[in-house]
């Protein structure tokens, strides 16, 4: 009898070794694929279900038609099995048969499950988006909303420009104001307390320079006569004073 070199037999055991350690991985891998085994994965069936709903419901018909036609596998696989047990008492093959059809219905149940979390996630998707349309339509209906007040103030602008206006240094006995005009600015008002409210907005923030300019501003007497309306009129061209408008400036329409 011959004897192996140390090295030798070392090798051969390495080579062994790998041997195995391949094989194992290869049987590892194709139990690994077995149980990752699945019809669809769910991101792409959830994708799907959103950007195309109405073939993710020819999915689910079909899916629903492959438990059927598995249940009626289980039904012939029954039969099958009754009928070996009846002419050869073949217990052991009978097992096999009823074995498989225990297998083949956990596919079933598992089928039934994916359709029922297909339906489900379909009419999550249904709800999302009957949110989204109802919000774009209130959405749309703001819009419309805003463009119609902003259309009915230009019209009244529009219509306030070609109505003669008084300006504020003149006599307003028994007159009640509309609508104020300064420069660009054309701003209805609802009355002599409005007026002074929206004179007092005016001129606090489009003319707060004004208030440190240096400016002569145009000898202008008001017209003196004593009425509730006129002393309106004293306040608001104390105001004027104040920010340095000439009295000629500022007008008012009056209904």
């Amino acid at each position: 009898m011959g004897f192996f070199k140390k090295d030798d037999i070392q090798e051969k055991e390495v080579q062994v070794t790998n041997e195995t350690k391949i094989e194992n991985l290869e049987i590892d891998k194709r139990i690994s694929k077995k149980k990752n085994l699945s019809l669809f994965d769910v991101d792409t069936i959830q994708y799907v279900i959103k950007n195309f709903p109405s073939m993710s419901i020819e999915i689910q018909s079909g899916l629903s038609n492959l438990a059927s036609i598995l249940e009626n596998t289980i039904d012939h696989i029954e039969d099958k099995s009754n009928e070996i047990i009846k002419k050869d008492r073949d217990f052991k093959l009978s097992k096999a048969y009823r074995d498989t059809s225990i297998a083949i219905y956990s596919v079933v149940e598992n089928i039934n499950e994916y359709v029922k979390w297909m339906q489900d996630e379909y009419e999550k998707n249904i709800q999302s988006d009957e949110e989204s349309i109802c919000k774009i339509r209130k959405d749309l209906v703001e819009i419309k909303k805003e463009a119609s007040i902003d259309k009915e103030k230009q019209e009244l602008k529009n219509t306030l420009i070609n109505e003669e206006a008084i300006e504020i240094y003149k006599d307003f006995s028994l007159k009640e104001p509309k609508a104020i005009k300064l420069d660009d600015n054309i701003i209805d008002v609802e009355d002599w307390d409005d007026l002074l409210v929206k004179t007092a907005e005016v001129l606090t923030k489009q003319y707060k320079k004004n208030k440190n300019i240096n400016k002569t501003m145009k000898s202008i007497k008001p017209v003196e006569k004593k009425s509730p309306q006129n002393s309106f009129r004293d306040t608001v061209i104390d105001m004027l004073t104040e920010y340095k408008i000439n009295f000629d400036e500022f007008k008012v329409i009056v209904k």
